[in-house]
């Protein structure tokens, strides 16, 4: 990439002053310079925004000379097309990192307004949960208790994490401000809840499980939680939530078409057919492009379905057979990506539209559980219940925060 000269050939009015500052009219022909000169540009080289050691705090320093301000903002300016047009590239690029603990983590989610990765798991004494700003460096903390976590996710209305897990007496659930500090609550059951969601419209936490009578439960501050009556007692895997639709979307694993489940509200619920009886575990919601989308882990060449509704499914080829366990969608990439427990260098799979998948290169052959995406960061990460000291993976874009607002 040729990046414009920093004091390109412009004609002022009268000579720059020896301190180097610049009149508004100057500085406005010298960033218009910088522009048609960055317009030339043909192309952009991936290579030049990758790098193993980003600096996350200093995207843009202040003490650069105007035109060199100019180039920095239109490049910034640039980079969500040059993401889009890249998204494919940058699946590809996956690193291991070091996991605080050789836990298996089940979980992770991010939180934008304090700018940290929470990841959950299920073993351990202590220490199920472990944070981190960049992806790159993990911190373990005090689990509220011992219990198998599997699901986390961040409330920003509320600025509180939720997080559910499959065992423990009359507290299943626990809540932090901040993600270092944890507080265990009441569940409304002892239930195996599987997964737990937020929607922003209704005020509303809502967990799916894969035990108990009435496998739904809902909270409106993540303390005080209720049952809710579900028709169908199957194993309630995964559940997500579309704001344009109004719509929660819940899938589940028990080997019969109906496999999918939609609520308005949260409490009354309407099972739906699923595309196939496959045992369906994470399903998420892309706005930019109206779509739901789910993976399981079994079937033969068909292990993704779609959905524009939550109500009509289409069964969509997969990049693999293997273990697909979790999905989520970058709204600035235009990209989902799905990672997997089994395969060979192939436990990671991305599409830009839901339906043609390819196959891209996992840092390691771990047991993935859960991918999610930091808008902020400009990456993914992903966790994982087996491996030695290198249980999370990342992409390698570098941009770091500024360059992806």
């Amino acid at each position: 990439m040729t990046i414009p000269q920093t004091s390109p050939n412009t004609n002022f009015n009268r000579s720059t002053p020896s301190d180097g500052n610049l009149f508004g009219i100057e500085y406005s022909r010298l960033y218009a310079n910088d522009r048609a000169l960055q317009d030339q540009l043909t192309a952009l080289n991936p290579q030049t925004y990758v790098t193993n050691t980003p600096d996350w705090n200093a995207p843009l320093a202040t003490d650069l000379a105007p035109s060199q301000r100019a180039v920095d903002s239109l490049i910034q300016s640039l980079v969500p097309t040059f993401l889009k047009n890249m998204a494919s590239w940058f699946a590809d690029f996956w690193v291991t990192r070091t996991s605080a603990a050789d836990n298996t983590w089940t979980s992770v989610c991010w939180s934008p307004q304090l700018n940290l990765f929470v990841a959950v798991g299920n073993s351990g004494t202590g220490n199920r949960v472990m944070t981190s700003p960049d992806g790159v460096t993990w911190t373990i903390r005090t689990s509220a208790a011992n219990n198998n976590w599997s699901a986390v996710c961040w409330s920003p209305s509320l600025n509180l994490f939720v997080a559910v897990a499959t065992s423990g007496t009359a507290n299943r659930v626990m809540t932090s401000p901040d993600g270092f500090t944890w507080t265990i609550r009441t569940s409304a059951a002892d239930n195996s809840w599987n997964s737990v969601c937020w929607s922003p419209q209704l005020n509303l936490f809502v967990a799916v499980a894969s035990s108990g009578t009435n496998r739904v439960m809902t909270s409106a501050n993540g303390t005080t939680w209720t049952i809710r009556t579900v028709t169908l007692a199957i194993n309630w895997t995964s559940v997500c939530w579309a704001a344009e639709l109004g719509l929660f979307v819940a899938v589940g694993s028990n080997f019969t078409l109906n496999q999918v489940m939609t609520s308005i509200d949260g409490t009354n619920w309407i099972v739906r057919s699923s595309a196939t009886d496959q045992p369906w575990i994470s399903v998420c919601w892309a706005a930019e492009i109206r779509l739901f989308v789910a993976v399981a882990n079994q079937g033969t060449g068909n292990r993704v379905m779609t959905s524009p509704d939550g109500i009509t499914w289409t069964i969509r080829s997969s990049a693999a057979d293997i273990l697909w366990t979790s999905i989520c969608w970058s709204p600035l990439l235009k990209l989902f990506i799905a990672v997997a427990g089994t395969g060979t260098g192939n436990r990671v799979m991305s599409s830009s539209d839901g339906i043609h998948w390819t196959v891209r290169t996992s840092a390691a052959d771990n047991n993935w559980t859960s991918v999610c995406w930091s808008h902020e960061l400009g990456t993914f990460v992903a966790v994982a219940n087996t491996g030695t000291g290198n249980r999370v993976m990342t992409t390698r874009t570098g941009l770091g925060k500024g360059h992806t607002s």
